[in-house]
């Protein structure tokens, strides 16, 4: 497959490295400089200097005959006319990062059926949805959902009161249906074994049916409280979009906002949330905002030196629940080694929107962890490698493993006898390999 990408920032870096590790052709675009001189010897990619909305430009790289045109720079208009240029000159599928809520307001059916933009992505919005969903499941620290919302993943971090600490998981109890198909320690994500012993800090991979993930995070944390009151630091979009959605639940909102024109718009805004003109970072003035008490701490400011030090202090503090947004990709491992709960990146949830376009016809959907590993649901085509396989087989042929199968709306927590259907959607935890390898062996030839 032939890639362009707009915009060497973080999310255009990250999209171009992944697509270029799935052996297609990228090239990548960008109107600074000293950013594609630095870039070059990194990315296994053409960097090519200039701006990306222009026509010229565009015809020049020959985007008429691309399978894939992907405008992720920090200017929406830029993003948007890109987009809509290479549509206009053939690009099979165009992809446009815009956080403005003007252009679109959510409204994706216009920019798809109207300008004929095929994707349009909205990190802010995606973020904040995903720090609600942890939010208000009690135990995680994050949750996606797949097989048309019937199947639940989430990350829980073993504590000291969970009944896993110490027991082989092959000898865990096991009263809902649940399958923990992956471990991160120390930032390492790895596939699980039945012979590992988690210990007090690993954070668990655990799929389960929708209906049941509650109960299962629940009994695999040792109890877990509900979230009553959550601090936002930063009113920024993504904090101002995570306090609209805290609104419409029981949980009661502190929003801290440096800035007092913004705090002022803010308070205008949010009708049920508390909003103080605050610097947020230091323990003083958190403690004052009522961070040791709150059930979950959020550092969503534009600063990830910022926000990697308020989550700090609000763990210290004692927030049962500490995540801090981290954009750059250099800053993520300072999620584990400060203690803090999770990260949430904006730049991978980008890169997943702009996969789902382009990893092929039997893949709906993807989930990507800060570790590098990843999460795919697969269709399980009739006549492909892995029909007829059983669970433990599939993992020999794909190299990754089978958390879960949906079949005929059914969520399957499988054992390693359990057979593969062609019609099945699986999801694949893949802790390294090639996705494109990984989907080629639950697809047809």
């Amino acid at each position: 497959m032939r890639a362009v990408v707009i915009g060497a920032g973080e999310v255009g870096i990250n999209v171009a490295r992944t697509l270029s590790a799935d052996g297609h052709d990228v090239t990548v675009v960008d109107n600074n400089p000293e950013r594609c001189g630095t870039i070059q010897g990194e990315l296994d990619a053409l960097v090519v200097e200039g701006n990306g909305a222009s026509p010229r430009l565009l015809r020049e790289l020959k985007v008429g005959s691309l399978d894939l045109l992907a405008a992720v720079t920090e200017v929406d208009e830029v993003n948007i006319i890109a987009a809509l240029g290479a549509r206009q000159l053939g690009t099979r599928t165009t992809v446009a990062r815009v956080r403005d809520p003007d252009f679109f307001g959510g409204d994706e059916a216009f920019a798809h059926d109207v300008l004929g933009i095929d994707f349009v992505i909205d990190p802010d919005r995606a973020t904040a949805s995903d720090i609600a969903d942890a939010i208000l499941l009690p135990g995680a620290v994050s949750v996606e959902y797949f097989g048309d919302g019937n199947l639940a993943l989430a990350e829980m971090i073993v504590t000291d009161a969970s009944p896993l600490v110490g027991v082989q998981l092959a000898n865990r109890e096991r009263p809902y249906p649940a399958y923990i198909v992956g471990i991160s320690r120390a930032g390492d994500a790895s596939l699980i074994r039945p012979e590992v012993v988690p210990q007090v800090g690993d954070h668990l991979l655990v799929t389960s049916p929708t209906e049941h993930v509650r109960a299962v995070i629940s009994h695999l944390a040792g109890g877990a409280r509900e979230v009553r009151n959550c601090v936002i630091f930063g009113g920024g979009k993504i904090g101002l979009r995570l306090a609209e959605l805290l609104e419409r639940t029981p949980v009661r909102v502190t929003l801290l906002e440096r800035s007092a024109d913004r705090a002022r718009y803010l308070a205008e805004r949010l009708p049920r949330t508390t909003v103080l003109h605050e610097e947020g970072v230091s323990r003083e003035a958190q403690e004052s905002a009522g961070v040791d008490d709150a059930g979950a701490f959020v550092a969503s400011a534009g600063d990830d030196r910022a926000n990697l030090l308020a989550a700090l202090n609000a763990k210290q503090l004692g927030a049962d629940l500490s995540l801090a947004v981290v954009s750059r990709e250099e800053f993520t491992p300072l999620v584990d080694a400060l203690g803090i709960d999770a990260g949430v990146s904006p730049r991978l949830v980008t890169a997943e929107a702009i996969l789902r376009a382009v990893r092929g016809t039997n893949v709906e959907a993807v989930h990507l962890l800060l570790g590098g590993a990843e999460l795919l649901e697969l269709q399980v085509d009739p006549g492909s490698r892995v029909d007829g396989k059983t669970v433990g087989e599939s993992r020999l042929i794909a190299h990754t493993q089978i958390a879960a199968i949906v079949r005929d709306g059914r969520v399957l927590c499988p054992g390693g006898s359990d057979v593969v259907r062609g019609g099945d959607r699986a999801v694949v935890f893949n802790a390294g390999r090639v996705a494109s390898d990984v989907a080629a062996a639950f697809k047809s030839s």
